[in-house]
């Protein structure tokens, strides 16, 4: 699993599980959120990206589902 950190008020760091396509994402209330069907193009954007945050609102829109810690 690929940890990527992200510079963001809202968003600790994500997670890359390239077996699963899966992208969890960790925010910083505790809450984490996991990512269906994202593959490996989309993690190399995110981490050359000027603004990681902004880019994984656009990734993800309804496909977040929310997990338990």
């Amino acid at each position: 699993m690929k940890m990527i950190p992200i510079g963001s008020k809202q968003i600790t760091f994500v997670a890359y599980d390239d077996q699963a396509a899966q992208m969890h994402i960790q925010y910083h209330t505790g809450q984490t959120y996991t990512c269906c069907g994202v593959n490996e193009d989309q993690v190399q954007l995110l981490l050359q990206s000027p603004n990681p945050y902004d880019l994984i609102v656009r990734m993800t829109g309804k496909n977040a589902l929310p997990t338990k810690v």
